[in-house]
């Protein structure tokens, strides 16, 4: 430990041995120490603390004795808090609710916190206050000013999920300079404030006796003396309230009776409710306790009797607070939302509207405590501010009060918090003023260059991302969310314009229970399964298919594409919708099915790459994840449009800017709608440059045929590879340029009909446009692969599409290039047999049939340039499908891979791809036979020939490569030897696959249970 932290722990100690003695008289009643045994990491904590913390946490002179607490509770509550946090689904059990949502509160959000509460209260009040020059974090804004005189020792601040006190700690500097204003000494002020002013609840004991302390401490600073006075924090920790002594109960009159057993019912749950809790009526709390005090007790029953007269006592203090109106309300709540049966049916009861989250419940129960023009002071998740759930607490602060200023930090700022963060301040009042908002989200880097960013806003209110707006605004946005940072003009189109619900129905869709049993990519299955094409339930019914498009969302891509899946909604969904768990429970769920194989528009539900819609066929089942909307045709282009324009994600990002986009958030959108032709013109533009796109690559079902090949016949068949890949590259280009085209002008007219000059441009970047420029490397690696399903008969020269992906095989498809007659294609590094087993002799072939056998050498040559690497186009070809293909293979086919590639080994003795939906039961006994045993063979005549080449070299470099060669093959065929015993044991088994049970699935199938994994590149696939 360096210099620096060791004087600051050296006079941290000095200042505690001084003073613990008398603190831990003031916590005598309880029983354990500040750090029990169930904290035992002192060594992580130390090294977390040196280590983690920025030295200004450490400064004494500043806050560093609370910020040293916090930290240290934090970090000895990360285990229990990561335990907790961790359990996948149930609820959040009673005991483990401290774990789970003390969270520690970072210094600056304190301070912006109280000082824009009580320090702006304080400021309202007292006109000539200097007080804002010590309130570094008050942000811009008017300072309206009361006539009504305050008392100062009246003015009461209640953090009521204190934790380790950090708030408190710094209220009480700001109650400071409030009394010194009034002439108040140091001394007489810190007794004072403690008396009077600050008030604080906590469930955790631990973070009790720590904000205790800490306040303490704070009080030490200003009073030397206070440590012997009888003056204590009101800070009370919940108790449950049990065991209590019949002897109690007799000795009190029968109405104080009546009321102290209803509320110890009440406090039996103490530890759960908490601050939230509430009374049927308001209790004369000094009357109560003043019949407790009178309770005798006897030495023999001291500590049963005195036990429960401590514990009502308390409950009274806990009661007195609650019942209590304050001026300043300040805290950071609990987060969480999986309550026990116990916790949500008290919340159901008394905060039905506000339930979704405990964050949510204290947000508005801390509303009722305020005095009129009192301030509540959060620091919460921000989805309060957007999503539909947290609607009614949006419109119950909106109608009802004041939001004073908020700041809405970066998406990931506070990582403790594994949600994004807002901090704000409600005035008790409807005065509807101008609230300040502060906007962080595009500033990156965590919480230290937040509070940076708000400190330069406030010195500086016209760097950009301040705002100034009336909350009335938010009204009229649908569902009312705290969008401040909207535009007057676009505030009138939500005012002007249609909802979307009413011109169009979206809706959200199909729910499997389980993707991986109903869903597959459309390649991994028989092409003689699916019914692409079906347009209502009875067409898919009569079709006698299993297999139907299956619209899941997918990535980043406007107008059209990501069809990808298909699902078994064989007989109508039977299956799906028979779907239950063990315990006979629905577990799927078939949501509007009235919209099934409709005309749609869909976007996916989780948009982090950005909002992007497209149009969708007549034919598909929609899933949960891709939301869509129904309508007229008409209605859908114009709407794509729209939503696929900077508008339509500058709109959406006001409702809800977070990256879950929901259906009900799009039935929000307001339409300005004039009709024009030379849109729609545009849109369906769009749509076929998009379509002709998608078609391009191998992967959609609507592919014909690679596009290097689409123009040969203009040749007579005698071109270039590099020629034929220029054509591709100036065709491709066309296509990107002229989207893009359509989309900037797309884009001037609904920025210019919505009015949004100002804020958006038309402009496109290269990388939002959703067609793909020509690429070399992927493109020929394109080619090859297409080359690849010709030799399987997948693809056929003379048929457009699939020639054969399942079912019969028909040869009458194949003359202009033959397929194999097995379903083999071998893999060697070497040419072992010159004939049509061998891969280079079969691309030949290829490039001869399709480019002409005039141009073989310069296509082969443009090939190897492009893959790269080293020896004769041939050696650099063989090598990319020896040792690359497979992975790539395995890429564009995103993990479900139709070409199987077998190994032997490290060595490659043996490689070889077969294809999925030509493989049966007699495939692995077909290569034992004819292509591992000739293979075998091969490499013994080689090895032969080596040998002589060996024995007869002249020279020692010609000899010692001999000899290399020969040793590897040696190593080879030895792996083959073993690799031939898991063929044969394969062969024995007689695997049969269904093409239904996917690529997984069937993968698993083809494995030998005593020689472990064949298809080695498999290894990864999940």
């Amino acid at each position: 430990m360096n210099n620096l932290y060791k004087m600051i722990f050296i006079k941290q100690a000095n200042q505690l041995n001084e003073v613990l003695p008398q603190l831990f008289e003031k916590l005598a009643d309880y029983s354990e120490l500040l750090f029990t045994p169930n904290y035992t990491d002192v060594h992580g904590v130390i090294h977390k603390l040196v280590n983690d913390i920025d030295e200004a946490d450490f400064d004494v002179n500043k806050s560093g004795q609370v910020e040293i607490i916090g930290w240290l509770y934090q970090y000895y509550n990360t285990e229990p808090h990561e335990r907790v946090i961790n359990i996948t689904g149930g609820a959040v059990k009673k005991a483990d609710i401290p774990a789970a949502t003390q969270l520690f509160t970072t210094d600056w959000v304190v301070r912006y916190m109280v000082d824009n509460s009580l320090g702006k209260y304080w400021l309202e009040h007292e006109v000539d206050s200097p007080l804002n020059k010590y309130l570094e974090y008050l942000l811009p804004g008017e300072i309206t000013h009361h006539s009504d005189n305050i008392t100062l020792e009246n003015i009461k601040v209640l953090d009521n999920a204190m934790g380790s006190g950090h708030v408190l700690v710094y209220a009480f500097d700001v109650l400071i300079k409030m009394y010194e204003e009034h002439g108040y000494s140091s001394r007489e002020a810190a007794s004072l404030i403690l008396k009077n002013n600050i008030v604080g609840l906590e469930i955790d004991k631990r973070a009790h006796q720590l904000a205790y302390f800490a306040l303490m401490m704070k009080a030490r600073e200003y009073n030397r003396r206070i440590l012997t006075s009888n003056v204590s924090p009101k800070l009370y920790v919940f108790r449950d309230v049990v065991n209590i002594s019949d002897d109690i109960y007799k000795q009190l009159p029968q109405n104080i009776n009546t009321e102290i057993k209803s509320l110890v019912t009440l406090f039996s749950n103490a530890t759960e409710l908490g601050s939230i809790m509430q009374f049927e009526k308001a209790y004369n709390i000094e009357l109560l306790k003043s019949e407790i005090v009178k309770i005798k007790v006897d030495a023999l029953d001291i500590f049963r009797i005195g036990a429960s007269k401590d514990a009502i006592i308390n409950m009274l203090n806990i009661i007195d607070v609650l019942q209590t109106k304050y001026e300043v309300v300040v805290t950071n709540p609990p987060y969480m939302n999986k309550f026990e049966t116990s916790l949500k049916k008290y919340i159901n009861k008394h905060f039905t509207a506000y339930k979704s989250d405990l964050f949510s419940v204290f947000i508005f129960n801390n509303l009722q405590m305020l005095k009129p023009d009192g301030y509540a002071a959060y620091m919460t998740p921000f989805v309060w501010m957007f999503i539909k759930t947290y609607e009614a607490l949006r419109t119950y602060i909106v109608n009802n009060k004041q939001i004073s200023s908020l700041i809405q930090m970066e998406y990931s700022a506070f990582e403790e918090a594994t949600v994004p963060i807002n901090t704000f301040v409600i005035q008790n009042s409807k005065s509807h003023e101008l609230g300040s908002y502060v906007k962080l989200s595009e500033f990156t880097g965590g919480m230290a260059v937040q509070d940076q960013k708000v400190l330069e806003i406030i010195a500086n209110p016209e760097a950009g991302y301040l705002y100034r707006t009336s909350q009335a605004n938010f009204k009229k946005i649908p569902g009312s969310p705290i969008a401040y940072w909207a535009s007057a003009n676009l505030i009138h189109d939500f005012e002007v314009g249609t909802r979307m619900d009413s011109i169009v129905d979206p809706k959200v869709g199909l729910q499997t229970g389980d993707n991986h049993r109903f869903l597959r990519q459309w390649f991994e299955v028989s092409l003689t399964n699916i019914k692409f094409n079906a347009k209502s339930m009875d067409e898919s019914l009569s079709s006698n298919k299993k297999w139907f498009p299956y619209n899941k969302g997918g990535s980043y891509r406007k107008w059209y594409g990501n069809y990808d899946y298909v699902v078994n909604w064989e007989n109508n969904g039977a299956e799906i919708r028979n779907f239950k768990f063990p315990n006979g429970k629905q577990r799927s769920v078939v949501r509007n099915p009235n919209y099934y194989f409709r005309e749609t528009i869909s976007w996916s539900l989780i948009t982090s790459g950005g909002f992007s819609i497209r149009y969708r066929k007549p034919s598909s089942l929609p899933d949960i994840a891709a939301p869509f909307i129904t309508g007229l045709h008409e209605d859908l282009l114009y709407l794509l449009g729209i939503m696929n324009s900077p508008v339509g994600n500058y709109i959406f990002k006001i409702l809800n800017p977070t990256i879950n986009l929901s259906n009900g958030v799009v039935a929000n959108f307001p339409v300005v709608n004039t009709k024009k032709e030379k849109n729609f013109s545009i849109i369906e533009s769009n749509l076929n440059l998009t379509t002709d796109d998608w078609d391009s690559f191998e992967t959609s079902w609507d592919f014909t045929k690679n596009p290097l090949l689409s123009k040969i016949d203009e040749h007579n068949r005698n071109w270039t590879v590099e020629a034929a890949y220029e054509s591709w590259a100036d065709e491709a280009q066309t296509r990107f340029d002229q989207l893009k085209a359509n989309e900037e002008e797309l884009n001037r007219i609904f920025i210019d009909l919505y009015g949004l000059q100002d804020e958006l441009t038309p402009e496109v970047e290269d990388k939002e446009v959703s067609v793909r420029r020509a690429d070399q490397n992927r493109d020929i690696k394109s080619l090859l692969s297409y080359f690849i399903g010709l030799v399987f008969g997948r693809y056929s020269l003379d048929v457009d599409g699939l020639a054969f992906a399942g079912g019969e095989f028909d040869k009458a498809k194949y003359t202009t290039f033959i397929p194999n007659t097995d379903d083999v294609v071998m893999l060697t590094d070497a040419d072992y047999f010159g004939d049509e087993r061998d891969i280079i002799y079969q691309l030949k072939e290829f490039l001869a049939v399709t480019f002409g056998e005039n141009n073989l050498i310069q296509n082969l040559d443009f090939i190897a340039d492009i893959l790269g690497g080293k020896g004769t186009p041939e050696e650099v070809i063989r090598n990319y499908f020896f040792k690359d293909f497979s992975k790539d293979h395995i890429q564009t086919y995103k993990k479900r891979p139709i070409y199987w590639q077998l190994e032997s080994g490290k060595l490659g003795g043996f490689k070889a791809l077969i294809y999925l939906h030509r493989y049966d039961a007699n495939t692995m006994a077909m290569i034992r036979t004819n292509y591992l045993n000739e293979l075998q063979n091969a490499y013994e005549a080689r090895l032969s020939t080596l040998t002589n080449l060996i024995d007869n070299a002249n020279d020692t470099k010609s000899k010692n490569g001999y000899e290399k060669q020969r040793v590897k093959l040696t190593n080879q065929l030895d792996e083959l030897v073993i690799f031939e015993d898991k063929i044969a044991y394969l062969a024995n088994k007689h695997v049969a696959l269904d093409l239904d049970d996917g690529v997984v699935e069937n993968y698993k199938k083809v494995q030998s249970d005593e020689y472990g994994n064949l298809l080695n590149v498999f290894s990864k696939l999940k």
